[in-house]
């Protein structure tokens, strides 16, 4: 913990002698800029109210396109996950009370799609023809996550898991949704801790979105992976999640557990292996939700983008909006590493060149208030990774 403000003003005042290119205050450069959130690495997430269901329709969430539905050619983005393992991560904030869908008995398991009766946090449902599907809610205040299975030959039947930790108390927290196709094992992990896991052979089949499409669609929105909501729209008792959504991940690999709790309070480099889609809602305006992972999986569409609909909130705002993800010492450009590019962010503010107060701050690695010389032998064992 770094020291409190008198005495960051106090090592301010005993380093004034030092030239100033030498020793760079980020309480000064704070103050001048107004910068709100130094060491806040997320600054903007998304608000739902929980409204989806309608009337009218499709409001409140966000769509990703992730196939055509149309025979012929595949056409899938790589973020149309199921094929094989799969990892889904994200943050959440809510209340029980905003969400009220009852839950089953804690760590539980059934041959079932009750997941979908939850108030829907991921949909990658299919309401036609086809049973290769999945998804997240919560029920009970618990996460449950859903699996379907082959059209063809399956080896699975419908499954859902359901942890035992409550996420709706009002604070943020971090849920992962991991399917191993090896083993058939399905797990839920709540703020890098495994919270509830499935016996072996519950989900190994390809629950992809079927490359040829699906023949007998009720609605279009079969191909799209829809947050916050349940895609189609098919009534009340598939609600709606009401709170804050941020940082998605989706990954084309069963992420570990040591994988999951060393890095789900910080930010992961955008070429991670099997990092398929980065959605880290840090636009902070307009409808365009874009992936930030180095796959190039499809920009997402926020509905609407306005107060009370699909809202983005923010952290300078109020710092409860948005999840509480640590900086990595000497990542300055917060890409998930500490590499050549950090150091020459660092150089530049020890010689005065670089004044951005973000980059300012996060050159104080020592916590002394002042980004200076003191501050090169931890930037250089971060860069080392010693």
């Amino acid at each position: 913990m770094g020291p409190v403000w008198g005495e960051k003003i106090t090592v301010a005042r005993d380093h004034r002698k030092k030239p100033a290119r030498l020793a760079a205050s980020w309480l000064g450069a704070v103050l001048a800029a107004g910068c709100p959130a130094l060491a806040q690495v997320s600054t903007n997430a998304l608000r739902f109210y929980g409204t989806g269901v309608g009337p009218p329709g499709q409001q409140d969430r966000v769509r990703i396109q992730i196939d055509d539905n149309a025979p012929g050619p595949d056409a899938s983005a790589p973020v149309d996950v199921g094929a094989a393992s799969f990892t889904i991560e994200f943050w959440l904030r809510g209340t029980l009370a905003d969400n009220p869908a009852p839950g089953g008995a804690p760590g539980s398991e059934c041959f079932c799609f009750n997941w979908i009766f939850g108030n829907v946090i991921v949909d990658r449902d299919i309401w036609g023809a086809s049973s290769r599907d999945w998804g997240i809610s919560l029920a009970g205040g618990r996460v449950r996550f859903g699996t379907g299975r082959a059209d063809v030959a399956p080896l699975d039947e419908e499954h859902t898991l359901e942890g035992s930790v409550n996420v709706l108390d009002g604070t943020w927290h971090h849920v992962a949704c991991v399917r191993d196709a090896g083993s058939g094992v399905k797990r839920i992990y709540v703020d890098g801790i495994l919270d509830f896991a499935s016996p072996p052979n519950r989900s190994r089949d390809d629950i992809s979105y079927p490359d040829h499409g699906d023949p007998a669609p009720v609605t279009p929105w079969g191909p799209y992976i829809v947050l916050a909501a349940e895609k189609h729209d098919a009534g009340p008792e598939f609600p709606s999640f009401r709170g804050y959504l941020d940082e998605i991940r989706i990954w084309s690999v069963a992420r570990s557990a040591a994988e999951l709790a060393a890095t789900f309070e910080r930010l992961v480099p955008a070429d991670s292996p099997g990092l398929v889609a980065y959605y880290r809602f840090e636009e902070g305006s307009g409808t365009a939700i874009n992936d930030t992972s180095a796959t190039g999986s499809p920009i997402g569409q926020l509905i609407a983008g306005v107060s009370g609909n699909g809202e983005w909130v923010a952290h300078a705002m109020n710092p409860l909006n948005t999840a509480p993800l640590v900086p990595i010492p000497g990542d300055l450009n917060d890409d998930g590493r500490v590499n050549a590019n950090d150091r020459a962010l660092f150089v530049g503010v020890l010689l005065g060149i670089n004044t951005d107060p973000y980059h300012v701050a996060r050159s104080d690695l020592d916590g002394d208030g002042l980004a200076d010389a003191r501050d090169i032998q931890p930037f250089v064992a971060a860069l080392l990774g010693i």
